[in-house]
């Protein structure tokens, strides 16, 4: 008997091991996939998509790769430049007359309306030629938050999580004290924190990468709002479309805070689970806080396009 009561034992052993190694398997695995994800000097499509501007941005990893720039220029400028044009001479000859008329209907004529609807005209001119130009200095300063956001968040030979505490105590407190039914429950909870990390990852790159499209969707475009902004009454188009490329230039910035939240909750997370316990709801709760805190984010992650055009008032 005692032949098949240690066998039996070192089968149960064997197996409360095993469990173990997996849910610390999943836990590593999820840092380790965040950290490769959020790394400064990885040059992946993550920090492609989150810090590059429009005249950069390639959609692709590879060196020497065609920006997506310069085809929706040409568009730009062989279908929409000539109706921006036709645009402009509307409004400001529309401006002209409303400056002419406004003054008590000719009877206070005062010639230096001219010199003003002339500085207008070319003030008018000047956007619409130069529109792209505008649009690159906007998303530079957005960008230029982005990187130096994420600089401050994942510094060079820095990781997104420190994860040097969860192997070798963590396992060590599963496998001497919980018992099979527990390792089980709190294996599947670690394993749904695994596949919701890969949801969120993947949740930021829907995000990121409907942005740029909208963001070159808006830039195709940029000629006719910046040709209506020399006058009062149509003037609210372009300056609405301003604000939704402000909206959209700093929306990367609100994705990074909202990372750093993040970074700091499950950190102190994992703190937590490596500290030893024989509590196995408490490390159930810890587990079932951290599957909150990745679904979580990615709400907000789906969120930061109405966060962003609410502090910049864009409709």
């Amino acid at each position: 008997m005692s032949i098949v009561s240690d066998a039996l034992d070192s089968l149960k052993s064997w197996f409360k091991d095993t469990l173990a190694d997996g849910i610390v398997g999943s836990l590593q695995l999820t840092c380790d996939t965040l950290n490769n994800t959020f790394n400064t000097s990885n040059q992946g499509i993550m920090k492609n998509l989150l810090s590059s501007t429009p005249d950069k941005f390639t959609g692709s990893t590879a060196k020497g790769a065609t920006p997506i720039w310069s085809s929706i220029e040409t568009i730009t400028n062989k279908a929409i430049v000539p109706v921006a044009i036709f645009i402009l001479v509307v409004v400001i000859v529309y401006e002209l007359i409303q400056m002419v008329v406004s003054n008590n209907n000719f009877r206070d004529f005062d010639t230096s309306i001219f010199f003003r609807w002339t500085v207008k005209a070319v003030c008018g001119i000047l956007l619409v030629s130069n529109v792209f130009y505008i649009t690159t200095s906007v998303f530079g300063f957005g960008t230029n938050a982005v990187t130096n956001g994420l600089n401050a968040l994942f510094p060079k030979g820095g990781t997104f999580l420190e994860t040097a505490k969860l192997n070798a105590k963590l396992q060590s407190n599963l496998a001497n004290n919980f018992n099979e039914g527990e390792l089980l429950g709190i294996l599947a909870l670690s394993a749904a924190v695994l596949l919701v990390t890969f949801f969120v990852l993947g949740a930021i790159i829907i995000v990121l990468s409907s942005r740029m499209i909208e963001i070159f969707m808006y830039l195709s475009i940029s000629p006719i709002p910046m040709a209506t902004m020399m006058n009062n009454d149509w003037g609210q188009i372009g300056k609405n479309w301003l604000r939704n490329i402000l909206a959209l230039a700093f929306q990367g910035f609100f994705i990074v805070v909202a990372l750093t939240i993040f970074k700091t909750m499950l950190g102190n997370v994992i703190t937590q689970l490596a500290k030893p316990t024989s509590d196995a709801a408490a490390l159930a709760g810890s587990m079932a806080i951290t599957l909150g805190y990745v679904i979580a984010l990615i709400f907000t992650i789906f969120r930061s396009s109405n966060i962003s055009k609410s502090a910049f008032g864009a409709q």
